[in-house]
């Protein structure tokens, strides 16, 4: 900032010196650490520095926004969990109906869909075409701010379609409050609740409902800060001055101290709504305990490091031989730990675990629509990213202006843009930058959550609790956020670079939930049987723990791809990642930018990315929820194949 400062003032240094104490309360001439100092004792009193845009004090600038976006976003959340609660309920009751069809397709739908497509959906329909809602302000200009029934109809008013983006969006949680409810019916105290002969609504209210709505409860709380997170690309939509739209302009205008104030809320408001959780949890599940666990340290019982361990794996795996054993037989082959090998051949035991790892869990995924279509969808998308490029005209050619899709013309079945290129072809071309931002992004996200997770939840004592505390801490910085401030610094231009960024934060809730799942696994009986025989640890987690989690981990592979398709568009669709390629989110913003919301003939060319962008993602959750019955060992025998059925008999 002092060299911009000094460049823009060459004549006045002084000057420049003292607009930088201004801004960022620190002095340039000071030493590094001393600035450091400076600047954080600053921070923590409270001092967000000066706001270079806004020309006023950053403090003032966030005191006046950010109580319209806990407004707005208060609302959104009170309406989306009553919402999630009454409609998952009434799924549960009637499963398998087919009003349980019916709204978990909606639901699926709601999910595949970003807050800001229906934002910008509702923007068109309900601003432009019928002019119902207003496109820009907080209140009626008018109003005379204060507890006055005008103010208040005029603030919920302008506020209707930002609240109703979010509430669209936010009740697919239903699809998660209709299972905990169904896991809930089947569990021995509602059994016996029944059989003391306790009332139906009081078994409902008391014992169904209050377990089913805690851990939807605290999803819910630490929501609401990555709602705060996401209301960057929301309020610069309509237009809305809350705090995100004063980020926006922070980041755009490189505003320092108005970008990093505003992060710092945001980041205070998750931790806050971490803690409440917290707190509260324990007082409504009387089953959750303040206590942390005293979790003994998991490694090899025979003493040997984790290092040396590596590497006699490593030489296992790669030794094409069979070693002689103490007993004169011939040990196993490490990539198999099967006991069997010495009888069956090796063709044999490939074909077991082929049936077991990989047949079965595909026929389970086909054998559900849900993962037949999520897989054709996804499968579609790969082809079309891959080979669509070849068929399709060339994303610079330009055409007709503005032919629409319903003239039937079928060299432009999408139409064209305002410049006569064909819209099919900006799709397609622009499908191969998703598909690597979203596989290099998906692909880091899981191995870090998955490492760090393993590592924690194995190991256990001291490792566990550093691993932990800097998932927290990746946990209480929002994402969106985050990433627009990296992308400022850096400027990553190569899709695959791209999705690397989009995993920093992404990674710290899923090496938490590994840790979970490894604490439920490394209390079975196998698992404690090959620590007593001696097994290592490397050997015991490669064999035994991950095997068992790994539709986990397959499961939160589809979740996170999708989560980066909704980031990197919407960070392509605001301007903060460098246009060094043709993808959806460049086309959204190419869209708006030629008017296509204001006219029922241009806006195909805003549709069209916003279809496709669905479309990718309904199929990516869709495979996720079908995943999630591999987790059943009785689907999973039910649908693998018996090499002893194959034999001749």
């Amino acid at each position: 900032m002092f060299t911009q400062m000094m460049a823009d003032n060459p004549d006045n240094p002084e000057q420049a010196r003292q607009l930088v104490e201004l801004y960022v309360s620190i002095n340039p001439q000071d030493p590094l650490y001393i600035q450091y100092i400076d600047y954080m004792s600053a921070l923590f009193q409270g001092d967000l520095g000066y706001s270079m845009a806004e020309n006023t004090s950053v403090n003032q600038v966030l005191a006046e926004a950010v109580p319209w976006t806990i407004f707005y976003m208060s609302v959104a959340m009170a309406i989306t969990f009553v919402m999630s609660i009454c409609i998952g309920a009434i799924m549960a009751y009637y499963e398998g109906t087919k009003f349980d069809t019916a709204m978990t397709v909606v639901a699926v739908v709601e999910s595949s869909t970003p807050y800001y497509v229906v934002a910008l959906l509702l923007l068109f329909g309900f601003s432009y075409q019928l002019g119902w809602f207003p496109t820009s302000a907080r209140y009626p200009g008018g109003a005379t701010i204060g507890l006055n029934s005008e103010f208040i109809l005029g603030a919920f008013y302008h506020a209707t379609l930002p609240i109703l983006s979010m509430v669209v969006t936010g009740a697919a949680a239903s699809l998660e409050m209709r299972g905990n409810s169904i896991s809930v019916l089947g569990s021995d105290h509602i059994r016996v609740a029944r059989l003391r002969g306790l009332p139906p609504m009081r078994i409902a209210l008391r014992y169904v409902m209050r377990n089913a709505l805690l851990p939807l409860y605290t999803g819910l709380l630490l929501l609401v800060g990555f709602m705060i997170g996401g209301s960057i690309v929301l309020e610069e939509i309509f237009n809305y001055r809350g705090m995100g739209w004063y980020m926006f302009e922070g980041v755009n205008n490189r505003d320092y101290p108005l970008m990093v104030g505003g992060f710092m809320v945001i980041c205070f408001t998750v931790v806050i709504m971490m803690f409440i959780a917290d707190l509260t949890y324990s007082k409504i599940d009387p089953r959750a305990k303040a206590s942390g666990d005293n979790m003994e340290v998991y490694g090899s019982s025979a003493g040997v490091p984790l290092r040396t361990q590596l590497k006699r794996y490593i030489k296992r795996l790669t030794n094409s031989s069979n070693e002689p054993r103490a007993d004169g037989g011939t040990a196993p082959h490490a990539l198999f730990g099967d006991d069997t090998v010495d009888q069956v051949s090796r063709k044999e035991v490939m074909y077991r675990k082929f049936d077991r790892s990989v047949y079965a869990p595909v026929k389970i995924v086909l054998s559900d629509w849900r993962g037949l279509v999520g897989t054709i969808l996804t499968m579609s998308f790969i082809f079309m990213g891959v080979f669509g490029p070849r068929f399709t005209h060339s994303p610079t050619a330009t055409f007709d202006s503005w032919v629409s899709p319903l003239d039937g013309n079928l060299a432009h079945p999408l139409g064209t843009s305002n410049t006569g290129i064909d819209i099919l072809s900006l799709i397609v071309n622009g499908t191969t930058p998703v598909l690597i931002m979203v596989a290099v992004g998906a692909v880091v996200t899981v191995t870090l959550g998955v490492a760090v997770g393993t590592a924690a939840g194995f190991r256990g004592g001291a490792l566990d609790r550093a691993l932990m505390t800097i998932c927290d801490i990746v946990v209480s910085i929002p994402g969106l956020p985050l990433i627009i401030v990296i992308a400022a610094i850096i400027e990553p231009r190569h899709p695959a670079m791209i999705g690397v960024v989009l995993s920093v934060a992404a990674w710290g809730g899923l090496g938490r939930a590994i840790r979970s799942e490894v604490l439920k696994v490394r209390s079975q009986e196998y698992v404690e049987a090959s620590r007593a025989m001696g097994v290592g640890t490397v050997a015991i987690v490669i064999k035994d723990i991950l095997p068992n989690i790994w539709p986990y981990i397959l499961i939160n592979l589809a979740n996170h791809g999708r989560n980066i398709i909704f980031s990197s568009v919407a960070l392509y669709y605001l301007g903060f990642l460098p246009r060094s390629t043709q993808n959806w989110g460049v086309l959204l913003d190419q869209a708006e930018s030629s008017n296509a919301l204001y006219s029922l003939g241009q806006v195909h060319y805003i549709l069209a990315p916003m279809f496709v962008i669905i479309l990718f993602s309904m199929g990516l959750i869709l495979i996720a929820q079908a995943l999630d019955r591999i987790s059943n060992p009785r689907i999973r025998a039910r649908h693998a194949k018996s090499v002893d059925d194959d034999e001749p008999k």
